[in-house]
């Protein structure tokens, strides 16, 4: 019987496909071997039937049981795949899969690519791919994909995410569909490069594939760079010569399409990076010691092991969340760059080359992944270095890999970048003379984002520096490549080319969408059934999907005078204040784990001086102090060194009993904001403050709850500041127009005029409209003579 063909489509820059008919014949297939990539002794619960209903083969609406040890489970990734025999060759048609349903849903597979192959072998076998799949988390049914596969013996399920923000994922069982399909869908096989390669940056190279059809009707080759189309070919060599890729993590892959439409692909992941000589990696257990290309331990480190699957470097790596505890790589070369373990409830580090400018690492990521770039030197003099890694304190750091680019050039005297620091307002880069190599500051180009930008250029001694102030603010967390070239005074060229992260905060600085808080009240919103909550930023991930079209969890918007609630059936230690009040969702049927807080409140402060701001929560918590920075921190908290209003519990704890002192607050009105987030057991948050600067809850009698009688006031409170785009800027004669949106357009507005991009004054004769929707229009009279930058800022009322 024929079968239509799959139509690919892109989604999140991955090609997936849509099956447009049903096949007429079908079989239900048990595969008659399995074989995963880690949790070897359990897999064969995937196949056996065990767990199923009616055990052995089952049928597609067979239920499984949800006892852990009928299913297949691996720890230490979440990057695991699957392979399955099918017994014999088939077309296949469709794909069943039980996902996990144990005590710990979120370890189920979430995002899968599907993944074929007609040889026999699990070793030797090469795998097309023919679409990705997006599982439910949990449930006791099976879940059914279309999809079209020839000449299938082996089947990979390669998972990509899992349904949590941990090291663990599983399965339940797995069944596949055959059928009669006509036609052959196309074969693809990566040659160059191969997965895992780092490629020097601007150097050329092939992206190259092997296509194969049983059809030969092959009718085009496509090749992106994630969702970014590369090039195209129709004919053989399926090749696509690139001039080199923009520093960063790349997904390359190929993508064949037949003439009826099926398609087949390949992906690779690779790492552009500057590089220059030889790579010598450097381990984090098997390379311990105080010598060259070695590494050494300060503080509290754990060695965590893995098995042969690991994907950790060597199969494990080290970790720390005690601050101040440190590392130190003490290698020969002109570069290092670093690889390790993200995660959600990891954190930052501060990083140093030979004592000199302190970068912050960021080890943070909602989705587990190992070997994962984190940093990269600048380029260095060909010589012994120091590179020292501290942890902040405000999550785990891991130790796992140093690729350390080795140079057979002499060391001369050459002029280099030093540094390089971010902020949402400014770039600045320190280049520094060395010997005879003196910086020629008439020469010095700096380029952000593929443009020549306009820096200040300055020479202090032997340090040349950079300073670039963007026309708008960077968007926190946004990735910019940059190149700083220049001369020496011998003519000798000097530079680097990378890219910089600018920080971002716990949480925007915009708000969360919570409900403002009213004259007496906190604006409260719950959240459940939005996805595991086990760190800050799994959270706030919950909080931001709840503002968005589709969320398909639930919200419950409070207010509240006080914050002191626990969850009526399972309130742990209570904290400091007694009288504790269930959540006011729990009437609406707030699930008792994973469930998320925001809330909101503007608090008058009635005189100048220190005040302390104490949580007691279970699990973790992230408050904002808006408009004042926490001076010091005591207990289990912390805060953020980028973000001093911001104080944080940023992983799991039970009471995690913290107290922030806010240094000689100026008396007025205040927002606060405040994430809290519920994993499961105990639950309970309080909110509380007194005035003076205190270390231990013991220190004073006079903590209150902020809103209580005897707390601090609760005000009007106007809600977080507008968001705004600019749009369009014209000048007509002597007058100025710039468009932009605002959340506010009919709030208060005020336009900034700048000539150099550093000083910023208010124009005292703008005047705004508000033109539909969320449209403002600023004008100016009068303008003239030199160049001039105008930016808009808000204006609380």
């Amino acid at each position: 019987m024929k079968k239509n063909s799959l139509r690919p489509f892109l989604t999140r820059g991955v090609l997936a496909a849509g099956l447009v008919s049903q096949c007429l014949h079908a079989e239900f297939l048990q595969p008659v071997a399995v074989q995963a990539s880690n949790g070897e002794d359990t897999q064969d619960a995937l196949i056996n039937g065990m767990g199923l209903d009616n055990p052995g083969v089952g049928s597609p609406d067979a239920i499984h049981v949800r006892t852990e040890s009928e299913m297949w489970t691996a720890v230490g990734s979440t990057r695991a795949e699957v392979m399955f025999d099918l017994g014999q060759t088939v077309d296949l048609t469709k794909v069943y899969v039980w996902n996990f349903n144990g005590a710990e849903t979120d370890r189920g597979m979430k995002d899968v690519q599907v993944l074929i192959s007609s040889d026999t072998n699990f070793t030797t076998a090469k795998f097309t791919g023919i679409g990705v799949i997006a599982l439910t988390e949990g449930g006791e049914a099976a879940q059914a994909f279309d999809v079209v596969g020839t000449e299938v013996r082996l089947v990979k399920l390669k998972a990509t995410s899992n349904w949590g923000h941990g090291w663990a994922i599983g399965l339940a069982e797995v069944r596949f569909e055959s059928g009669d399909i006509t036609g052959s869908v196309p074969r693809v096989v990566i040659d160059t490069p191969r997965e895992g390669d780092v490629i020097a940056a601007g150097s050329p190279y092939t992206l190259s594939a092997t296509v194969t059809d049983l059809d030969n009707n092959v009718s085009r080759v496509e090749f992106f760079d994630g969702a970014t189309k590369l090039g195209e070919r129709t004919v053989r060599p399926y090749t696509n010569f690139l001039s080199g890729l923009a520093l960063g993590e790349h997904e390359l892959r190929v993508v064949a399409t037949d003439a009826t439409g099926m398609i087949g692909w390949s992906i690779v992941n690779i790492a552009v990076r500057e590089v220059f000589g030889t790579i010598l990696q450097i381990d984090d257990q098997r390379d311990i010691g105080d010598s060259t290309n070695q590494i050494q331990y300060t503080g509290t480190w754990t060695l965590a092991e893995g098995n042969a699957s690991d994907p950790r470097f060597l199969n494990n790596d080290h970790y720390s969340s005690t601050r101040n505890a440190y590392f130190e790589v003490r290698f020969v070369g002109v570069k290092t760059d670093l690889y390790a373990t993200v995660a959600s409830h990891h954190g930052t580090a501060t990083a140093t080359i030979d004592g000199g400018t302190q970068y912050t690492l960021n080890y943070k990521a909602a989705q587990r992944k190992e070997q994962a770039f984190i940093w990269g030197s600048p380029l260095l003099s060909n010589r012994e270095h120091v590179l020292r890694v501290t942890v902040i304190g405000n999550g785990v750091v891991t130790a796992d890999r140093f690729d350390v680019t080795q140079s057979d050039e002499p060391s001369d005297d050459r002029a280099t970048v030093k540094s390089w620091s971010v902020t949402l307002n400014q770039f600045v880069v320190e280049m520094e003379d060395l010997g005879q190599s003196v910086v020629d500051t008439n020469t010095v180009k700096l380029t952000i984002d593929g443009a020549v930008v306009a820096a200040g250029v300055t020479k202090v001694g032997s340090v040349t520096t950079l300073t670039y102030v963007p026309p708008t603010p960077f968007a926190p967390g946004s990735e910019h490549p940059f190149k700083v070239e220049a001369k020496d005074t011998r003519g000798i060229a000097v530079g680097t080319e990378s890219a910089f992260v600018v920080p971002k905060p716990p949480f925007p600085l915009t708000g969360l969408g919570e409900p403002s808080g009213s004259p007496g009240n906190w604006g409260f919103r719950q959240i459940w059934n939005g996805g595991r909550a086990d760190a800050l930023v799994s959270a706030v991930d919950i909080v931001l999907a709840a503002n968005q079209p589709g969320f398909t969890g639930r919200i419950h918007d409070a207010t509240v005078p006080f914050i002191n609630h626990a969850l009526a059936s399972s309130p742990g230690t209570g904290g400091l204040f007694p009288d504790d009040q269930p959540f006011p969702a729990e009437t609406e049927g707030l699930a008792v784990s994973d469930f998320v807080v925001v809330a909101r409140a503007k608090v008058r402060i009635p005189r100048t001086g220190d005040w302390t701001l104490g949580v007691h929560a279970d699990d973790g918590f992230g408050p904002r102090f808006i408009g004042a920075p926490f001076g010091s921190v005591s207990g289990d908290g912390m805060t953020d060194d980028l973000f001093p209003e911001y104080l944080m519990q940023p992983v799991n704890s039970g009471d995690s009993n913290t107290r922030g002192v806010l240094t000689n607050l100026a008396a007025g009105d205040y927002a606060i904001e405040l994430v809290y987030w519920q994993r499961t057991g105990g639950a309970f948050v309080e909110v509380y403050a007194a005035e003076g600067a205190f270390v231990e809850d013991i220190d004073t009698t006079t903590w209150a709850l902020i809103g209580a009688l005897d707390g601090l006031e609760l005000v009007a409170d106007e809600g977080p500041p507008a968001q705004m785009s600019l749009g369009r800027l014209t000048l007509a004669g002597n007058r100025v127009t710039l468009d932009f949106t605002s959340t506010r357009p009919t709030g208060r507005h005020q336009l900034l005029e700048s000539t150099d991009l550093t000083g910023w004054q208010p124009v005292a004769t703008a005047t705004f409209a508000a033109t539909g929707g969320n449209g403002v229009r600023v004008v100016v009279d009068g303008v003239s003579g030199s160049a001039r930058f105008y930016r808009v800022a808000w204006l609380r009322p």
